[in-house]
């Protein structure tokens, strides 16, 4: 036994002596606590009761697996806002296991895990000023959390009594628009807050159709694939309450029209002192041009927005009435062009096996085809299912009906079936779904169809926007293989065409699930293959064009999501 022990330990230290380390431990998660990183508050009123804001940190999950089971402890510090600032829970959204003291407020919270119930992670604060502060008074809250085996990021947000109130006025543009022509952006706006802003970001939001003409050093553009880009200025000065700004006469801006316009929005907006940008060197080279601002001589007039309640509150930490900050416009482009073409495939298999297709259409541009104003969709795919094969799968954008085109009870089985196109075709951008279909017969000459066009009773009609009818329309046959049984396998895999492969993006309308389920069908609408879309980086597209949050990428907002 000695001997073994004395080997063992010869053993251990060779081991120490070539360097050889004990496996090591696995590193702590870290869990963020996101939250603003300042909020301005409403002066102390003369008489009645402070304006509440409202103040939210949420705790963001981090692998590894889809959970943490540990108790946090979420501490709110509120020694440092003592006499410039309240601080309460919030009672419209309670939560369980929290203490309050004049010098903190305490939660704590069983578990954390990716997709928990609405809220479960979020902590939501009442703050105003206190009585008796004065404009221009400061404190600050610094939020902690604790759990054992793991960390948690500490935010701290600076509360300021008193701030900027930046009104945006509003710009009138031509809304009917033709490409290649430009349109001049007289961006201006009136400070009518108790202090100045040391810094604004003015923003344009646009869809695919339009976009900025100049280039300037200190604006960056954040492109959203087909669905357009968002260009935030950044510039520097002091924006006194009282005054207003517009752009200086050398360093205009102008919106021009491209190709790509069909029904397009700008959303353009002013954010006063966004946090600094952390992508400012974006790899472009430099103009040598700075866009700036100048006082104007008159003052600019302040009107509501014309954006619906609670959708404008992109300054909502910065600025003491965000709902005024942007604006919205509309534009219709004259003479729009875009050629929709039908995308077939032609799958082969033996009697008795089932086989695939992706069917739809493309759309090969050049204008961006967008009915998110109206929510009709684009356009409707009609696909007549060769004789001889029965349908087992079809994606849930479609739905069955009979030859001639009447509505139908059975999903599948059906020799007919209206897609619908979405909201929305990028171009270019091709937009198919799954079918699947067992081979039941062989029938000579069996042709089925895909057919493009605008919905109408009973099937299609031209797109009216399509100037190229003759590929609207293709035929597509099932090849059926010698032998009346079964192959081996009891499938056959699917032969489209390369421009209906599959492929990760998708548009708005689409999804890029497009697997048989279960139940014979197949998930999603119809997925955009071999577009140019990336992942959708802007939200409420169901109400503007593109949409989304002011200082994209450059600013972070309430919740920790930039």
């Amino acid at each position: 036994m000695d001997k073994r022990i004395s080997l063992l330990a010869a053993t251990g230290l060779a081991a120490l002596s070539l360097g050889a380390a004990a496996p090591a431990l696995a590193a702590e998660p870290v869990f963020p606590l996101n939250g603003p990183s300042a909020l301005v508050l409403q002066p102390y009123p003369d008489s009645g009761a402070s304006k509440e804001r409202s103040l939210r940190y949420e705790l963001d999950y981090v692998g590894p697996g889809n959970s943490f089971p540990g108790e946090f402890t979420v501490t709110v510090d509120l020694t440092k806002a003592a006499g410039a600032a309240s601080v309460r829970l919030d009672p419209a959204k309670p939560r369980p296991n929290c203490t309050t003291s004049a010098t903190a407020i305490v939660c704590k919270q069983q578990g954390l895990s990716v997709g928990g119930a609405a809220n479960a992670n979020a902590f939501d604060l009442l703050v105003s000023a206190a009585k008796g502060s004065k404009n221009g008074a400061s404190g600050e809250i610094a939020v902690s959390g604790q759990v054992a085996g793991a960390s948690v990021t500490t935010v701290t947000t600076r509360l300021t009594v008193g701030g900027p109130d930046l009104h945006l006025g509003e710009l009138s543009l031509k809304s009917e628009v033709t490409a290649g022509e430009q349109q001049d952006l007289p961006l201006a706006f009136a400070n009518r807050g108790t202090l100045a802003a040391r810094s604004v970001a003015l923003e344009l939001d646009a869809s695919a159709g339009v976009e900025p003409a100049e280039a300037y050093d200190n604006c960056r553009r954040a492109d959203h694939g087909g669905r357009g880009a968002t260009t935030v200025c950044r510039v520097e000065g002091e924006f006194l309450p009282g005054e207003s700004y517009r752009l200086a006469p050398e360093t205009p801006l102008h919106l021009k029209t491209t190709e790509r316009a069909h029904q397009d929005r700008l959303r353009y907006g002013v954010v006063p002192d966004p946090a600094p940008a952390k992508d400012a060197n974006d790899g472009k080279p430099a103009t040598g041009k700075t866009l700036k601002l100048v006082k104007a001589s008159a003052a600019v007039p302040v009107t509501d927005s014309n954006m619906a309640p609670g959708t404008a509150r992109r300054a909502e930490d910065t600025d003491l009435d965000p709902a005024d900050n942007e604006r919205s416009f509309e534009f219709t482009a004259k003479g729009a062009r875009a050629d929709f073409e039908a995308v077939t495939a032609s799958p082969s298999g033996k009697v008795g096996d089932t086989v695939a297709a992706e069917l739809g259409f493309r759309n090969k541009g050049p204008a961006v085809i967008s009915n998110l104003r109206s929510g009709q969709s684009v356009a409707r795919t009609d696909i007549v299912v060769p004789a001889g094969v029965q349908v087992t799968g079809v994606p849930l954008n479609c739905r069955a009906v009979n030859a001639d085109g009447s509505d139908r009870t059975d999903r599948l089985g059906a020799p007919r079936y209206f897609c619908d196109g979405g909201l929305f075709a990028d171009a270019p951008g091709t937009y198919t779904g799954r079918f699947t279909m067992k081979i039941e017969k062989a029938v000579a000459d069996a042709k089925g169809s895909v057919t493009v066009g605008e919905p109408v009773a009973g099937g299609t009609k031209p797109l009216s926007f399509d100037p190229v009818a003759a590929n609207a329309k293709a035929v597509f046959a099932v090849e059926v293989k010698g032998g009346t049984g079964p192959s081996p396998s009891g499938s056959a895999s699917a032969s489209p065409s390369p421009s209906a492969s599959a492929s990760a993006s998708a548009s708005a309308s689409a999804s890029p699930s497009t697997s048989v389920s279960a139940a014979g069908g197949t998930g999603g609408n119809l997925a955009s293959t071999g577009s140019s879309v990336g992942p959708i980086a802007l939200g409420a597209l169901g109400a503007v064009a593109v949409g989304g949050a002011l200082y994209v990428g450059v600013r972070r907002r309430s919740g920790g999501h930039a």
